[in-house]
């Protein structure tokens, strides 16, 4: 959602100090809450539980904690965070800071018991002490601890198609490109607002004439080489009259010159009421006028999974659907190939296609793909899904047959000018897919700096700071002329100038090592990911090679759980039999032994 934001905030206090000042080997330094709290935060509430880690835990409400923590050198750590928050308080996001600068956001799903996920996947700690910030953000939560865990890097597997069956040639190399620049180089991008003037003939624009485009180059030089566009207006309550239709066609034909150039258009759909009563994507949840309270479930039985196609709303939303991918046909015709991003932040329910949870919304992704690719014969796409971080965003993903990357909407609340990596996030969406898919930035405020992605690891593919003011300078300078010109003159960030023209474009073999790994590289560790109540688990190539391994789960008291032995390269086992909490997974197989922890909420990690 466009006025998500974040501000710094001021630390003054102390925190009893840890006892020792090294990890051994993975185990857990548990920060208290309620030795985090800031001595002039009136905000907080220290409280008592017997089911809390010491007997207490904090009420953050509107304040803030800060944690010190003493570590002998610099690294990467992920950190865990125990928490209550009661079902009827809804989803909670929260800011982390890591040394009063932005390490991303927590997400802190309903739970009206303790429990423990994983806040970050990857924060950066420097020798010495650091200052680890929980920051009031969105809404209250109840927090007992924090740990942290040596981070340990985990294999990307990627597929080296598109999940679009037969995509056309342009479809084929845009998604090569992504994949082969994946952890080399980032795609600089920005969203449009207005493809058109309004001359009363509705004349396409180009680089030159583009607000943020235009501003970018001036103040760096160069172009950005992915362009979002919107069909806001292509459907909905006036889409019949000339100014919108006007908007979509101009739309589409500036997404031909872009590619033409050598660029990539990127295409959203704030997809308005299907049944045109009101001119509105938001729902009434969002506090945003006006609001539809168009809902899928008129169209969608939930309880068996059908459509109920004689529905009004169902053929209303298949007319808007198949009228959009007849406009993606005109550029399919034209060879050039799209991010597709539909549906997006739907988890955030200000939209209509969230506000009925997430099996309604998934089964609409699956239709749009169903008529886009099977029936109407679009195979120019490359599928765009947004997450979240929360502990139910897998319920939320289509699945990888429907998705070729895994972008998450990032803007700091409340807004500021903040270029930090976003690594933690990074990390998280990664895991949370099991290193499947390609992972981007998929809208964002600020743009990370170039140097801090490389530091920190934090690769994503694209960056695509929304219109206006959060591209430009403005009240919050999200990003002004200064910080383009450092972004766009760093040589990990690709530009349109870098560019050789989709014509001149060969497709390579994709990369066989490093973080852009699509197929399984000799290994010397094991790959362990939990996703929902399923341990994937694949082998070392010394183990598969011949011989077998056994995988033991112990709980955090060290009583084991689990004990089995494993045959081959990869196993998936289920813990559907273990309750949700935190666990050691060890693993020993023929020359190697390696134990990771894990936790199990819910149906997710």
């Amino acid at each position: 959602m466009k006025h998500f934001n974040y501000t710094n905030f001021a630390v003054t206090a102390t925190v009893a100090a840890l006892a020792g000042s090294a990890f051994a080997a993975n185990t857990p330094i548990r920060l208290e809450a309620e030795s985090a709290v800031l001595a002039d935060d009136h905000k907080v509430v220290v409280s008592e539980d017997a089911k809390a880690s010491g007997g207490k835990f904090v009420q953050m409400k509107e304040g803030n904690l800060e944690f010190k923590v003493t570590v002998p050198a610099t690294g990467y750590y992920t950190l865990w965070t125990n928490y209550q928050l009661p079902t009827k308080s809804g989803s909670k996001i929260q800011n982390l800071t890591v040394n009063d600068v932005s390490a991303g956001q927590i997400s802190f799903g309903t739970s009206d018991d303790f429990k423990t996920i994983k806040g970050a996947g990857k924060i950066k700690l420097t020798a010495g002490e650091n200052k680890i910030g929980i920051v009031h953000s969105w809404g209250w939560v109840n927090i007992d601890y924090i740990e942290l865990t040596e981070y340990e890097a985990s294999p990307w597997s990627i597929s080296p198609k598109p999940v679009t069956p037969e995509p056309t040639e342009s479809a084929q190399k845009l998604y090569n490109f992504l994949l082969n620049n994946f952890g080399k180089r980032v795609i600089s991008g920005v969203m449009t607002e207005r493809p058109f003037e309004n001359n009363g003939q509705y004349t396409p624009q180009n680089y030159d004439t583009q607000t943020e485009l235009s501003y970018i180059n001036k103040a760096s030089g160069k172009n950005v080489v992915l362009v979002g566009f919107d069909f806001l207006h292509s459907s909905g309550k006036n889409s019949d009259q000339q100014w919108y239709q006007g908007y979509t066609h101009a739309s589409l034909e500036i997404a031909k010159t872009v590619w033409k150039a050598g660029g990539i258009p990127q295409i959203n759909w704030h997809w308005k009421d299907p049944m045109h009563k009101v001119e509105a994507f938001y729902t009434e949840s969002s506090g945003n006028t006006p609001f539809t309270e168009f809902s899928i479930n008129k169209a969608y039985d939930e309880a068996s999974g059908k459509w109920k196609t004689e529905s009004d709303e169902y053929k209303a939303i298949m007319r808007d659907m198949e009228m959009i991918a007849d406009s993606l046909l005109t550029l399919q015709k034209e060879g050039v190939a799209v991010l597709w991003r539909p549906l997006h932040e739907a988890s955030g329910k200000w939209f209509w296609w969230g506000t009925d949870g997430a099996k309604p919304c998934v089964a609409l992704y699956k239709l749009m793909f169903d008529l886009f690719v099977n029936k109407k014969g679009l195979r120019n796409l490359i599928w765009v899904w947004t997450t979240d971080e929360a502990t139910d965003a897998l319920d939320w993903y289509p699945g990888d047959d429907y998705v070729d990357v895994v972008g998450r909407d990032y803007y700091y609340y409340p807004r500021e000018s903040n270029h930090s990596s976003l690594v933690g996030s990074f990390e998280t969406v990664k895991e949370m897919f099991g290193g499947r898919k390609i992972v981007t930035l998929s809208e964002n405020g600020s743009v990370p700096y170039p140097d801090e992605m490389k530091a920190d690891g934090a690769n994503w593919s694209w960056f695509m700071p929304w219109y206006g003011d959060y591209a430009m300078e403005g009240w919050a300078n999200d990003n002004n002329a200064e910080s383009w010109k450092i972004v766009m003159n760093n040589e990990y960030t690709l530009t349109l100038e870098d560019m050789p023209g989709w014509d001149k474009y060969e497709i390579e073999p994709p990369p066989t090592t490093g973080i852009k790994s699509v197929m399984a590289a000799t290994k010397t560790t094991a790959n362990l990911i939990v996703t929902g109540k399923i341990l994937h688990l694949s082998l070392p190539s010394v183990t598969a090679a011949g011989s077998s391994a056994r995988v033991a789960i112990f709980d955090m008291q060290g009583h084991q759980v689990m004990n089995r032995a494993i045959n081959g390269a990869n196993a998936n086992i289920s813990l559907n039999g273990i309750a949700d909490g935190q666990y050691i997974v060890k693993v020993q197989g023929n020359g190697f032994t390696q134990s990771k922890k894990i936790c199990l909420v819910g149906s997710r990690q």
